[in-house]
């Protein structure tokens, strides 16, 4: 799992990569999709980050919304723009793996969190926090890197704004390396790790949450946008939705 001070010491620069077009066109569009609508519900974005869609949440009507990253450089930055421009959102720092409950949620926004497990047991402590952190009949949806890809798909991206490798042979707990350009010419670099698609789905049923299901990413192209630059993307997409909920 991440050490905190990893993302402390990239943290302007992880903050930067949200800006990525695949992001954008890509990531935004497939997790917004999954939440719905959000009016009035109490929402959990773990982690946060420095709170992008934590905002995004907010500003489509959650009722609450409560956001929680490991780096406490991460959490700064969105209490900055919290200060700045008020949405009433509580940033924590907090671990994921050991962070208990610490509300009841209607949905809980888990961006990049499940790649992180070297291990079934490190999954099924997240897929814990998350059961123990929803309503019953609450929602958990999100973003992970795609376990279901083929390994030719791995490789440089630098057109999508990445590269993507994989330690071989592939098996549970490989390193996935992502490496993303920044501002100055230079690149900065974190690591997820891969976990069979049938991991997944035995150990969210084993921490109680039912229908669990990977769901195919979309783009929302904006006009003059290059939809067979797009179309390649999603082809065995680098990225996928995840979906689940607690039963009532």
């Amino acid at each position: 799992m991440p050490d905190h001070a990893e993302y402390d010491d990239i943290a302007e620069e992880y903050a930067a990569s949200k800006q990525l077009p695949f992001r954008i066109v890509v990531e935004a569009p497939t997790l917004f999709d999954l939440a719905g609508d959000v009016r009035g519900l109490a929402v959990l974005d773990l982690p946060c980050g420095d709170g992008t869609y934590s905002r995004a949440f907010a500003r489509r009507g959650a009722g609450s919304v409560v956001g929680i990253d490991l780096s406490s450089a991460m959490v700064e930055r969105a209490r900055s723009i919290e200060r700045e421009q008020p949405l009433g959102i509580l940033y924590q720092v907090g671990d994921a793996a050991n962070l208990g409950a610490v509300g009841a949620f209607d949905l809980v926004v888990a961006c990049y969190l499940f790649n992180y497990a070297q291990t079934r047991a490190q999954l099924l402590t997240f897929a814990h926090t998350v059961y123990a952190n929803l309503k019953p009949g609450g929602r958990m949806i999100g973003i992970n890197d795609n376990p279901r890809t083929a390994l030719s798909r791995y490789g440089d991206r630098a057109a999508y704004g990445f590269s993507r490798t994989i330690d071989l042979p592939r098996r549970e707990g490989s390193r996935i390396r992502y490496t993303m350009p920044t501002a100055d010419g230079g690149t900065f670099g974190f690591d997820n790790f891969w976990l069979a698609p049938e991991t997944y789905e035995q150990v969210f049923a084993e921490a109680g949450l039912e229908d669990f299901r990977f769901v195919d990413c979309r783009a929302e192209l904006s006009p003059g946008q290059d939809r067979t630059f797009w179309n390649d993307f999603l082809r065995d997409c680098p990225i996928t939705g995840l979906a689940a909920r607690r039963p009532d």
